[in-house]
């Protein structure tokens, strides 16, 4: 071979080697940007907040964290549910003390660690009021069962003094006269289950009447000034929530 050919072979070959490195280097870097985007992307800041005292994170369970049975029954397809969690508090025993308490609201709802029957089923959470003194968080989700698909909602509010689970009764007194005095006048419906709002109507008037006999600790959250109840549909796939005014 002349010298001029291995002259032009070596530099084919390190023009080669060249374009290699620089294609792996920008593959590299693309795959670190799209991990960087999938971590940034992974959590919405609506998860997060920080008040000087603590902060909150979410936490996230899902069908890896659960053991999978022998016989694969009763095994939930699709499970994924988001949870806050405290950070950062000078007494470390209460924080954990109150993780676990928001660990449980979000898993024990309808059960998902024994009664796994369900075939999809998924939680998100929004932080609708955090200050020093008082944590609500209003959970959404969504679970089906090959033949029905139903959206619910629930809330925990806590005071973070106490550790004391609150209820709507600490807040707000719900009386007979709640729907005539105050429904569409101090009180709106934020998110309906049906097309018209008279709709929501009598699903109201059954929980006013109801009230007495049902537990309030899980069907409310406070926001800002405001206080949100969370009203069931039974049979309808779904929750009306209506939000007003504390008075």
């Amino acid at each position: 071979m002349s010298r001029m050919k291995i002259v032009r072979l070596a530099m084919l070959i390190i023009s080669s080697f060249l374009l290699t490195a620089c294609s792996f280097k920008d593959s590299a870097d693309n795959n670190g940007e799209q991990m960087k985007a999938v971590r940034e992307d992974a959590f919405s800041d609506k998860w997060y907040a920080s008040t000087g005292r603590f902060e909150i994170a979410p936490g996230e369970l899902t069908n890896i964290d659960l053991a999978r049975p022998d016989n694969n029954n009763g095994w939930t397809k699709t499970l994924e549910i988001k949870y806050p969690q405290i950070y950062n508090m000078e007494d470390s025993e209460k924080e954990t003390r109150i993780n676990d308490t928001l660990y449980k609201e979000a898993v024990n709802y309808h059960d998902v660690l024994t009664n796994r029957s369900y075939h999809d089923y998924r939680v998100d959470y929004q932080l609708m009021e955090v200050n020093q003194d008082i944590v609500s968080i209003l959970f959404l989700g969504e679970v089906s069962d090959l033949k029905t698909a139903n959206s619910f909602a629930h809330a925990v509010t806590i005071d973070m003094n106490t550790e004391l689970q609150l209820e709507l009764k600490d807040f707000l007194d719900i009386e007979q006269s709640f729907v005539e005095d105050h429904l569409y006048t101090d009180f709106d419906v934020v998110e309906n289950n049906f097309d018209e709002k008279s709709d929501n109507t009598p699903f109201i008037e059954t929980f006013v009447n109801d009230y007495e006999l049902q537990s309030h600790m899980n069907d409310f959250y406070i926001n800002g000034d405001k206080i949100g109840i969370i009203i069931p549909t039974y049979n309808s796939m779904g929750y009306i929530l209506l939000q007003g005014n504390f008075e």
